[in-house]
């Protein structure tokens, strides 16, 4: 069973933006767990989700879903 897609498929799954968002509103957009890590590799990332997986590297460059 994939925890997932059973969760994008139910009742609780909140789309990230809305349909008609106002304009110059800050928005923050919610998340919804597409892929996580495995426990061990959550740990050493600090989160769970490849999504909040932006490790700092020098001169402002940043990363995003490493590992994949």
């Amino acid at each position: 069973m994939d925890i997932i897609k059973e969760l994008q498929n139910s009742e609780f799954f909140i789309k990230p933006i809305p349909k008609d968002p106002a304009v110059a509103m800050a928005y923050v957009p919610f998340q919804n767990a597409a892929k996580l890590y495995s426990p061990e590799h959550g740990l050493q990332a600090g989160t769970l989700f490849p999504e909040l997986n932006k490790p700092f590297t020098a001169m402002g460059k940043r990363g995003g879903m490493a590992d994949e």
